[in-house]
C-alpha cells in the first residue's frame, strides 16, 4: 500500500497507548518549535532525487532526524481493568492521533503519515497503475510535436497547394469549411465556385479563405413549401457551437416556422416568430449542464463567449435559455414515449417500478417518506425575486397544492392547542424555527422551502413550495397516498413524524378523512436529536416492522442531489424555479431507476448474509428457538413499554444528580455503540482512503466517551469506576443475548420480505407495460395508428415507442434473471418465516405500537 497523501513538511508520528489514528499539526505549531522534527532541506533535496515516487497521489517522504524527545505523554486512557485495547486494528500499521479532536483550524495545514510499528516509513515500490500513469506523461511528451503540427493545420486554411475537394474539380482551392474539417469529413477545401455550393447545400457551416475572411452572401431565404409570401419575412439569427448566420424565413399560414427549423436541427428561442434558434446538440448538452448544476450564463458562456464579447454582450444568453427550457419539454416526451399526443396521455414522468408495480395488492404495505428542504427557497419580488409568468406544463405534474390547514382552523374556532400536546420538544428543530430567523425568512421569501414526498426506494413522487415546514403538508400527504394506494396500509417517515401523529390524535382530527398512518417512523438519523420516549415509539431500529435495510433517510440523499445546484433557482421566477427543480427530480429518479436491481440485490445479499452471521450464532433453525413473528412482535411491544415505564419512573423519581448520572449513562452507551459500529465499518475498509476518516472518528468517539466517564465517575457514588471496556463488554454482552439474536433474526426476514417484494413489483412493472394485448406500449402504437399524422410523422412516433418498448422489456429480462437467482432461498425454511411476516402484514399486527400514547 502506497503511502497517503501529506502536505506540510514531514515529522514523525509515533504509536500512542489508545487508538492508532492521524495526528494533526497546525502550521504555527512548527513555527514555534513545538514539533520534535529537525527539517533538513538538502537531505530532503538529495532524497527527492534517490528515491522514486510510489504514486501520483502520494508525497515522497524524506527522512527526518529527531531531536531528543521530551518525557512521553501520558496514555489518554488505560484503566488497571482494560485488558485488550478495544480500538485496536488488525494491521501491521499505526497512525497516531492528537488529543485534540476539534475542527476549529479548518484553513491550516495538517499532516498524514504512515509508519511501521519501529517507526520506519513504509514505501512500497511503484505500481503497476503508477508506471502506467507515468507513462501518458512520457508518451504524450514524446509524440506533442506531431500533434501540435497537425493541430496548428486543424485551425488554420492550410490551402497551399491545394485543389478543390470536389471529384473531377482542378481549381485551387480558395475557401476551407471548418465545420467538416473539425467533423472529421476530409472533403472541406473548395474552389469559389464550389464553396458557394457548399454553402447553398448546409446551413451554420463555418467557410473561410486563408486570410479567415467569412465566404460573402446575403441572408439566405428559407421557404416552407411553394405557398410561402414573397415578401413580408422575417429575419432569425441560427447559431452553432462555432458560426452563426441570419436567414429570413417565410411561412404560410399552414406551415410554422418553429417546426421547420426543427427539421433543419435547431431549437428556437419561441414558437411564433422566433429571432434565434441554435443547434439542437449544444441545447442538449446545456440541458444535461444546468441539470447538473451549470448556471444558464455558463453553459452559454461555454458555447458563444469569445476574447471581445460574452454571451450576455452577443445577446445570445436570454434567447439561449429560453431555448433550453423549452427543448426540455420535448426531450421529457421523448424520453417516456408520450410524442404523439402529450396532453393526452401527459408529458410522462419516471416512477418507481418497486412501489407501483404492485396493482393486484399482493404487497400489503407501500413505503413512504417526506422532508422539507430549507435551501429550496424562492426570493420574494419586493427583495429582488422573480415574477410570476406563467408554469411549463411537463413540470407541474411534480407539484402539488397543500390541503386545509386543520391547526389553523381549530385555532380560528377558540380550540386552543397546547404546544406540548403537539409531540415530543426534541433538540430537531425542523417545523419550529426561532421566531426571529423565520420573521427574516418570510419577509425575503415567498416560499421559505420546498415539502417533498417520494418513497423510500428515493425516488421523488410531490413537491409542495411551503411557507415553513407545517403539519398541513403531511397532511395532504396521507390524504393523497390513501387515495392513490386504497388497498395498502402506508408506513410514512417524517422527521417530525411525532408532531403528525400527535395532531392526528386531537378531537377537531377525527373527523376528518385523514387517518393515522400504519406504520410511523423517525429516519433513523433524525431519530437520535428526538427525546428518549419518542425513539421508542418511532425509531425504525426500535419498532419492528421495517426491517435493518429501510433507514428513511433517503429525503437526505434528495436533498443532497438538489443541494448541488438550488443555489441557481433562488431568483428566478416561480415557472422556471418549478422547472430547473422538477428537472433534478426526474434526473435523479432515472438514476435511481437504472441502479434499482443493483439496489434490490445488494440489499437481499446484506440480509442473507445478517441471517447467515445469526445462524452462525443460536445454531440450526427451528419453530422451537426463533418462535413465530407474533410472538416477535407481542415481545417487541412488550419491551417498548417497559422502556417507557422505566424511562418514566427513572425521571419521575430521580434526583437530579441521579436523572444527571443517568443521562450520561446513556451518552455514554451511545458512544459505545458508535464505537463497535465504527469499529466493525473499519475492518472492511483498512487500505482505503475511508480508512482514515474512520480513524479519526473512532478517536474522536473514544475521546467523548472519556470524558462521559470522567464527569460520570466524579458525581457516582460506586467504589469502583466505569471503564471504557465495561462499557464496550455491556454492550456487546446485550447483543449476544439469545433474545437479541432472535430479534436480529426476524428483522433480518423482515429485510429479505421487503426487498423481495421490491423485486416482485419490479417484475410486474413492467410485465404491465410490455404485455403483449393490454400493454402501455402496444396501446400507444394503436393510437399512433389511428392518428390523422402525416406517414412520416407516424413512422417516426412508432420508432420512439419501439425503442420504448425494447428499453422496457430489457429492464423485464434483468429483473426476471435476478428473481432466478433468488428463486430458491438459500435457506429453505425461510419461506415459511417469510410467510408468517406476510400474514402479520395482512392482520396488521403492528398497529399494536400506536397503543403508546402521548
Amino acid at each position: 500500500m502506497g503511502l497517503p497523501k501529506q502536505r506540510g513538511r514531514p515529522k514523525k508520528i509515533e504509536q500512542y497507548v489508545g487508538l492508532p489514528a492521524t495526528t494533526r499539526v497546525a502550521k504555527r505549531q512548527k513555527a514555534a518549535g513545538s514539533v520534535l522534527v529537525e527539517f533538513d532541506e538538502d537531505e530532503f533535496m538529495n532524497w527527492m532525487t534517490t528515491h522514486p515516487h510510489s504514486s501520483d497521489h502520494t508525497s515522497p517522504v524524506p527522512p527526518v532526524r529527531v531531536q531528543k524527545q521530551h518525557p512521553e505523554a501520558e496514555p489518554l486512557d488505560e484503566p488497571a481493568n482494560f485488558v485488550e485495547n478495544p480500538f485496536e486494528v488488525s494491521s501491521n500499521e499505526t497512525v497516531e492521533c492528537s488529543s485534540d479532536t476539534t475542527d476549529t483550524d479548518a484553513d491550516e495545514d495538517y499532516e498524514f503519515r504512515v509508519v511501521d510499528e519501529d517507526a520506519s516509513h513504509l514505501t512500497d515500490a511503484p505500481s503497476k497503475h503508477h508506471q502506467r500513469e507515468r507513462q501518458k506523461f512520457v508518451d504524450f511528451d514524446n509524440h506533442k510535436a506531431s500533434m501540435l503540427a497537425e493541430y496548428a493545420k486543424l485551425v488554420t486554411a492550410n490551402l497551399t497547394g491545394c485543389l478543390c475537394s470536389i471529384d473531377g474539380c482542378e481549381n485551387v482551392s480558395v475557401y476551407r469549411c471548418y465545420t467538416c474539417r473539425t467533423a472529421g469529413i476530409q472533403k472541406s477545401a473548395y474552389c469559389e465556385v464550389h464553396a458557394g455550393i457548399h454553402w447553398k447545400e448546409t446551413i451554420c457551416h463555418r467557410i473561410l479563405d486563408a486570410s479567415d475572411e467569412p465566404l460573402q452572401h446575403n441572408s439566405r431565404r428559407l421557404d416552407c413549401c411553394e405557398m410561402s409570401p414573397v415578401h413580408s419575412g422575417h429575419v432569425a439569427q441560427l447559431s452553432t457551437q462555432d458560426w452563426s448566420e441570419q436567414i429570413i424565413y417565410h411561412t404560410c399560414s399552414s406551415h410554422s416556422v418553429s417546426s421547420m427549423l426543427m427539421g433543419l436541427g435547431f431549437m428556437v428561442n419561441r414558437a411564433v416568430k422566433p429571432d434565434h434558434a441554435f443547434a439542437i446538440p449544444m441545447v442538449q448538452v446545456a440541458l444535461k449542464s444546468r441539470i447538473h448544476g451549470t448556471s444558464y450564463e455558463s453553459c452559454a458562456g461555454i458555447f458563444f463567449s469569445d476574447s471581445s464579447k460574452s454571451a450576455r454582450n452577443k445577446g445570445l444568453y436570454q434567447p439561449f435559455m429560453d431555448a433550453v427550457r423549452f427543448f426540455s419539454g420535448l426531450s421529457q416526451a421523448v424520453h417516456h414515449g408520450s410524442v404523439h399526443a402529450p396532453d393526452t396521455v401527459g408529458w410522462g414522468k419516471t416512477l418507481c417500478p418497486m412501489c407501483e408495480g404492485n396493482g393486484d395488492g399482493e404487497y400489503p404495505v407501500v413505503l413512504k417518506q417526506m422532508d422539507g428542504f430549507e435551501s429550496a427557497r424562492k426570493r420574494s419580488v419586493k427583495y429582488g425575486g422573480g415574477h410570476n409568468h406563467g408554469h411549463y406544463s411537463w413540470a407541474r405534474q411534480f407539484w402539488c397544492k397543500p390541503g386545509e390547514d386543520y391547526v389553523a382552523r381549530a385555532s380560528e374556532k377558540g380550540r386552543h392547542i397546547a404546544v406540548e400536546s403537539l409531540g415530543c420538544s426534541s433538540r430537531h428543530h425542523s417545523g419550529e424555527e426561532e421566531r426571529n430567523l423565520a420573521k427574516k425568512r418570510n419577509q425575503q421569501s415567498q416560499y421559505d422551502r420546498i415539502v417533498h414526498q417520494g418513497c423510500m426506494h428515493d425516488f421523488f413522487e410531490r413537491i409542495f413550495n411551503a411557507k415553513g415546514e407545517r403539519l398541513l403538508y403531511c397532511d395532504t400527504v396521507i390524504q393523497m397516498i390513501r387515495e392513490q394506494y386504497p388497498n395498502r396500509e402506508l408506513a410514512l417517515s417524517y422527521d417530525v413524524i411525532c408532531k403528525e401523529v400527535a395532531h392526528l390524535q386531537q378531537p377537531y382530527m377525527l373527523q376528518t378523512k385523514i387517518k393515522m398512518p400504519y406504520i410511523a417512523v423517525l429516519p433513523v438519523m433524525h431519530a437520535q436529536a428526538h427525546s428518549k420516549e419518542c425513539q421508542v415509539k418511532f425509531s425504525p431500529r426500535i419498532i419492528a416492522g421495517l426491517g435493518t435495510k429501510l433507514d428513511g433517510e433517503g429525503v437526505e440523499r434528495e436533498n443532497s442531489r438538489l443541494a448541488k445546484s438550488i443555489g441557481l433557482t433562488v431568483g428566478e421566477t416561480e415557472g422556471n424555479r418549478e422547472l430547473d427543480i422538477s428537472l433534478i427530480a426526474e434526473d435523479y429518479n432515472c438514476s435511481k431507476l437504472r441502479s434499482a436491481l443493483k439496489i434490490i440485490s445488494h440489499k437481499l445479499d446484506l440480509a442473507y448474509v445478517d441471517l447467515a452471521s445469526i445462524e452462525a450464532a443460536i445454531g440450526q433453525p427451528s419453530d422451537l428457538n426463533r418462535g413465530s413473528y407474533r410472538d416477535f412482535i407481542v415481545e417487541n411491544n412488550a419491551w417498548r413499554t417497559n422502556l417507557m415505564n422505566d424511562y418514566r419512573c427513572r425521571k419521575s423519581g430521580m434526583t437530579s444528580v441521579e436523572e444527571m448520572m443517568y443521562l450520561l449513562r446513556e451518552q455514554a452507551d451511545d458512544r459505545g455503540r458508535a464505537i463497535t459500529r465504527t469499529r466493525k465499518i473499519l475492518k472492511s475498509h483498512m487500505g482505503t482512503n475511508v480508512a482514515s476518516k474512520l480513524r479519526r472518528h473512532l478517536k474522536s468517539q473514544f475521546n467523548q466517551l472519556k470524558a462521559i466517564l470522567e464527569e460520570l465517575n466524579n458525581i457516582g457514588s460506586t467504589t469502583s469506576d466505569i471503564t471504557i471496556q465495561q462499557i464496550i463488554d455491556e454492550l456487546e454482552l446485550k447483543g449476544k443475548s439469545e433474545e437479541a439474536w432472535i430479534q436480529k433474526y426476524w428483522r433480518g426476514v423482515e429485510d429479505i420480505y421487503h426487498w423481495r417484494h421490491a423485486l416482485w413489483n419490479f417484475i410486474k412493472f413492467y410485465e404491465k407495460r410490455v404485455d403483449s394485448q393490454h400493454g402501455q406500449w402496444v396501446l400507444r402504437l394503436k393510437a399512433v395508428d389511428a392518428c390523422d399524422s402525416p406517414l412520416p410523422c407516424k413512422e417516426a412516433f412508432k420508432a420512439i415507442l419501439r425503442r420504448k418498448l425494447s428499453e422496457d422489456t430489457g429492464f423485464l429480462e434483468r429483473g426476471r434473471n435476478l428473481d432466478r437467482s433468488y428463486a430458491t432461498s438459500r435457506q429453505p425454511y425461510i419461506n415459511s418465516h417469510l410467510n408468517q411476516v406476510h400474514d402479520g402484514f395482512k392482520q396488521k399486527i403492528h398497529k399494536l405500537h400506536f397503543q403508546l400514547k402521548f
